[in-house]
């Protein structure tokens, strides 16, 4: 057993299926065999500041001790991922993005959710081809975060955590990138701000077919000293697929688990979260679904 290391699960692919805590908690508990969940913020429907946020969070609680669980992480879903949030031209809605995450911090708090994080922000394609507009953006972004992370920790939370993406119009895209931005972000942040690495996204189309940056292995060799969670999907290396790892996928897939571990046992001095992110199609049903995690758990668990 690696002691680096513990495996969980995103919950967006409870989305419109298992709506209610009590349910989406016993299928990853008693059906997939996992207590540690990364709580989507696409179940807190339309948005986080909602008048029945603290009903949800008490539901959430009681289920969670009902199983035996425990929401490690918060995370940004589907929804927030189709904006640009923090990057967008208009201050109004990056204001309004910023008091998301805000409420997205005080939602962990109130779940005993040690660190939240994910998308923070995309650039428009304009402001991504005016340089004086995205050094702008971008450090109106490091302010934000820096700020988030004082309220982070006057609600208690241990970290907060920026998403590795997959093209150069969101924001972070390179482990170059990553390991300049999260030096100069922690030099003022209160609490460590961290990233969070998906084993599909180095694939992005500006990047050279065999370059090192499209090398998941070589990315997440030079990042992991700053990564606290690794989003696990199996992947060919040449999209975003967020296959589960079922033999079918296994057997083109480039994702080894014993190899993933080896790097996090050789190049980390902190725990880390490893957390499927298995995205189904609309149309597969719902035994399929928890199928296929469940297999991925027990492939991952028997190189562990």
């Amino acid at each position: 057993m690696n002691d680096k290391v513990e495996l969980g699960v995103n919950n967006t692919f409870t989305l419109k299926k298992w709506v209610e805590p009590d349910e989406w908690i016993r299928v990853i508990v008693e059906e997939i065999g996992l207590n540690n969940i990364q709580l989507s913020s696409d179940l807190f429907y339309p948005n986080l500041d909602d008048f029945n946020i603290d009903f949800m969070c008490n539901r959430i609680n009681d289920s969670l001790d009902k199983y035996d669980a425990k929401i490690s992480s918060t995370f940004t879903g589907l929804n927030i991922y189709s904006q640009n949030m923090l990057g967008h031209p208009n201050p109004v809605v990056r204001k309004s993005a910023l008091e998301y995450f805000i409420n997205a911090i005080k939602i962990s708090s109130k779940i005993n959710a040690a660190t939240t994080g994910g998308h923070f922000m995309a650039f428009s394609i304009k402001d991504f081809n005016d340089n004086k507009k995205r050094e702008y953006l971008t450090q109106s972004l490091f302010e934000s975060v820096i700020y988030l992370s004082s309220v982070a920790k006057d609600h208690g939370l241990d970290s907060l955590t920026i998403e590795y993406m997959p093209t150069p119009y969101e924001f972070i895209h390179r482990p170059d990138q990553a390991k300049e931005i999260l030096n100069e972000i922690n030099n003022y942040s209160k609490i460590p701000v961290y990233l969070t690495f998906d084993l599909g996204h180095t694939c992005s189309f500006n990047l050279e077919i065999n370059g090192p940056d499209r090398d998941i292995y070589n990315v997440l060799e030079n990042i992991i000293p700053i990564t606290n969670i690794i989003h696990l999907q199996q992947t060919d290396g040449k999209s975003d697929h967020h296959w589960p790892f079922i033999p079918e996928y296994n057997e083109n897939g480039i994702i080894k688990p014993r190899e993933i571990l080896k790097l996090i046992k050789d190049s980390s001095d902190h725990k880390i979260d490893l957390i499927f992110e298995l995205l189904h199609g609309c149309d597969v049903n719902a035994e399929k679904i928890i199928s296929d995690h469940k297999y991925s758990v027990d492939y991952w668990m028997r190189c562990m």
